[in-house]
């Protein structure tokens, strides 16, 4: 019974967690890392994170106690992910690479990809700014690069050339927490863009000009589900990489108990 209910239980958790934490919170994290404490919405968009938060936890604790099998292992010891956790973590790598860096990249070599024409006039200026190249251009790329460590073995333990420290075992804090900060930054603001243009309201969503920007332009507005998809492939990797670092305590399943006959 338990192997039969176990993928609904595991996808119901995830999926209800998602949407407490990305979506019914709106852009949530992005107010507090610029310390807009004073929205009044706060106090019930924070309870409603953390209890998505908290569930996420008990599935995940859920997922590790009923694991079919240990995690598996490379030649050197270290932990190999899931096929479902290295696709995750391959997904968070390349989809802002793909979806964002791409598009931004032919923008700034003035190719009007997606873009109204009365807007093409800004491309222009996009080329000049170091900005634009180091932030939107090569950041993600950078970005995905690490991403990559989630499912890699110089994610567990720090390569041989780096100084002072090769051969050490990375804190799992490390790895997990900056991919879990990130992917909530992202899903969330993907999650309330992407709602705003999929009812039309972007005009609430987006004041002063931003939504006169996107319209006719799809190639901005696609840049919104990105950011969804990159938010839920990186939380995705990351409780990847914490099943298969999970300690050995809690790699070996609970023995089944035999029924009488």
């Amino acid at each position: 019974m338990r192997s039969r209910t176990r993928p609904a239980l595991l996808a119901a958790g995830w999926a209800a967690s998602a949407a407490l934490v990305l979506v019914a919170p709106g852009n949530l994290v992005m107010r507090l890392a610029f310390g807009k404490l004073g929205d009044p919405a706060l106090a019930w968009q924070l309870p409603l994170a953390a209890l998505g938060l908290l569930l996420a936890l008990a599935t995940h604790r859920h997922g590790v106690r009923t694991a079919a099998r240990a995690p598996g292992r490379r030649a050197d010891g270290t932990a190999r992910p899931a096929l479902w956790a290295r696709s995750a973590a391959w997904g968070a790598a390349g989809v802002p690479v793909l979806g964002f860096s791409l598009p931004h990249l032919l923008w700034g070599v003035g190719v009007p990809l997606g873009v109204a024409a009365e807007s093409r006039a800004g491309l222009a200026e996009l080329g000049g700014s170091p900005v634009f190249w180091g932030l939107l251009v090569a950041g993600p790329v950078l970005g995905g690069l690490l991403t990559l460590g989630l499912a890699s073995r110089w994610g567990q333990v720090v390569p041989r050339w780096v100084p002072f420290a090769a051969g050490r075992r990375v804190p799992r804090g490390l790895a997990v927490v900056p991919a879990v900060a990130v992917g909530l930054l992202v899903g969330q603001y993907g999650a309330m863009m992407t709602t705003c243009l999929t009812f039309g309201i972007t005009r609430a969503c987006a004041p002063g000009g931003g939504a006169g920007i996107l319209d006719g332009s799809w190639g901005f507005a696609a840049t919104y589900p990105v950011f969804l998809a990159w938010g839920l492939f990186l939380l995705a990797a990351a409780v990847g990489y914490l099943h298969a670092t999970r300690r050995e305590g809690e790699t070996t399943p609970r023995a089944a108990t035999p029924r009488p006959r």
